[in-house]
């Protein structure tokens, strides 16, 4: 079949129509349902009914299931039947709460702070505020296509360095603090600031909120470089705010895009959310003249 889309907007996604996510699929519509998500970098599907073994079947036919672990968590942020699933929500039962609160208040890919960053990510919503907590998207390769000629032979090629020990604290300020077996478990890793895309050779820009180094250059131009680099890859023409809806459900790329959940006042409402979230494999950038950079841990 031929999948019907209906754009998002100029910069990035389209929406899926006339699919039932909870409905057997055919390889011939699950084949379709990459292409278009290859394409637009972010997929939405609308009024999304189904349980979370349904959620789980669907993502594992796009690839490898990834399990988060709890870092710095004192009770798993992972549905206690379905460990695939990452639960976001600053929902409590008894007094205790029930997956991550405030995931994601910062403008990321997930994982990129991993030797294998996840590839994809499909979060579904289940409980919404009112006219509150929205999520961005970015798609990093238009920002990539727009850097200034002179930024872009500056960092092309080059590894930065991604590090959760350093900013863990900084970006999750209400988690306890790693302990030292976690922050053994997640060594600083380098990843190519200008990645390829393993499945369709875009190049997109690889930056976010773990960087903390890019190589060879001094510290405090690093840091500012970043700076500059991250605020780029976010600029409105690459970006489409999302307002949710119950039902909603949203598939994204996160070799080519960012996201940022935006605050909304937590203690009023409830958000709740549940996310499946695919394994990836090592980034690189494939040069030109055909030489491979890859992502290493020291």
């Amino acid at each position: 079949m031929t999948l019907e889309l209906r754009p998002l907007s100029d910069a990035i996604g389209a929406e899926v129509l006339s699919v039932d996510l909870a409905s057997p699929l055919g390889d011939g519509v699950i084949a379709d349902i990459r292409a278009a998500w290859l394409d637009h970098n972010i997929l939405l599907f609308r009024d999304v009914d189904w349980t979370p073994a349904q959620h789980v079947a669907f993502t594992r036919r796009l690839g490898g299931l990834h399990i988060m672990p709890g870092l710095a968590h004192e009770t798993s942020t992972n549905h206690p039947d379905y460990p695939e699933i990452m639960v976001v929500s600053n929902v409590k039962r008894n007094g205790v709460p029930i997956g991550l609160r405030r995931a994601g208040w910062g403008w990321h890919s997930d994982g990129e702070d991993k030797r294998l960053p996840n590839m994809g990510s499909l979060l579904h919503a289940l409980k919404v505020p009112p006219g509150q907590g929205d999520t961005a998207f970015a798609n990093t390769t238009k920002a990539y296509e727009a850097l200034d000629p002179a930024i872009c032979a500056r960092i092309e090629g080059k590894l930065g360095r991604f590090s959760r020990v350093e900013r863990h604290n900084h970006n999750y300020p209400d988690l306890p603090p790693l302990t030292e077996e976690e922050k053994a478990g997640r060594p600083d890793v380098w990843h190519p600031v200008t990645r390829t895309h393993p499945e369709t050779g875009r190049t997109a820009l690889y930056i976010g909120r773990w960087a903390v180094e890019i190589e060879g250059v001094p510290k405090a131009e690093g840091e500012a470089l970043i700076e500059d680099l991250t605020q780029h890859a976010v600029k409105p023409e690459f970006t489409y705010t999302h307002r949710w809806r119950k039902g909603d459900a949203i598939l994204w790329d996160n070799r080519c895009t960012q996201h940022c959940a935006l605050p909304f006042d937590d203690e009023a409402y409830e958000r709740h959310m549940q996310r499946t979230t695919l394994e990836g494999d090592t980034p690189f950038y494939e040069a030109p003249g055909g030489a491979r950079i890859e992502s290493y841990v020291p």
